[in-house]
This record gives C-alpha cells, sequence and structure tokens, in this order.
C-alpha cells in the first residue's frame, strides 16, 4: 500500500537558489541523512538530471532506485517518479512558492515500499525524509550563502 507525505518549511531564499540546491543531486549524500550514493544516469539539454540512481539507507535495509525527473513547472516546481528499482512505486513532487525574501516549500511524496515494516518504524522513516528533504535543504541553502 502507497504511503503519502507531505509537509512544507518557510525558507529565506530565492525560489530559484532552493530549486537549484534540490536539483543538485549529487550533493546529496553530504547533507542528505540516509543518502549514501547518487549517479546522474542521464541529463536534458539545460543540463538538469533527467535520470538519477540512488542508494538509500533506509534503516531497515538498503534500497536503490532510478528517479524520472520532471521539469515541466520549473523553476516553480519540479517532480520524479519511479523508473525501477527496489520499490513498488515512489513519485513525489517540490514546490517552491516565493513571497518577499521567503520561499514557502513544500514536498510530497507517495511511495509504497514494496516489503513489510513495522507502522511505527514506517512514520518515524516518513518523518526523517521529510526532514531531510526541507531542513536539509534549508541547511543546505544556508551553508551556500
Amino acid at each position: 500500500m502507497a504511503d503519502s507525505v507531505k509537509d512544507s518549511i518557510d525558507i529565506e531564499a530565492r525560489a530559484d537558489e532552493l530549486f537549484q540546491a534540490a536539483i543538485d543531486f549529487e550533493s546529496y549524500p553530504s547533507w542528505a541523512d540516509g543518502v549514501k550514493k547518487v549517479e546522474v544516469k542521464e541529463r536534458d539539454d539545460e543540463g538538469r538530471p533527467l535520470k538519477v540512481w540512488w542508494q538509500v539507507d533506509a534503516k531497515v535495509k538498503t534500497i536503490t532506485y532510478t528517479l524520472q525527473y520532471d521539469y515541466s513547472s520549473a523553476p516553480e516546481s519540479f517532480s520524479w517518479k519511479l523508473v525501477e528499482g527496489d520499490l513498488n512505486s515512489l513519485e513525489g513532487s517540490y514546490t517552491f512558492d516565493e513571497f518577499g525574501d521567503t520561499t514557502d516549500v513544500t514536498y510530497e511524496m507517495t511511495a509504497d515500499l514494496g516489503f513489510p515494516v513495522p507502522g511505527f518504524i514506517k512514520r518515524q522513516g516518513e518523518k526523517q525524509i521529510v526532514r531531510t528533504a526541507l531542513e536539509g535543504l534549508k541547511k543546505r541553502v544556508a551553508s551556500q550563502g
């Protein structure tokens, strides 16, 4: 069964800065908890990653998967979906809504792990994913500024 997670955070940065940091997938192992390795397999005409292979420590086991990215609404948002990997399904998005010097960043993800995980571990994992996606991105952008 697929589980959905959605949350948002206000970050003092421009939307385009946050977008660029969020699509710098090769830097994720240095700041995103659980991300062990990332390899960009394909890029679009603008040099943005289109297909990316991920290796993630999911606590109960290490998983690998490849995601396809869609930038049709960039830089206001971008989304992804599973191409192949250890999961049954995975899709999600980042949305960047800029107002003044602050951007409201929303992270949304739906995943079907394809293997049983106790409910409390699943909830902890979901919280970690959202915390990394939002708080980690915030710290990443702050460290670059």
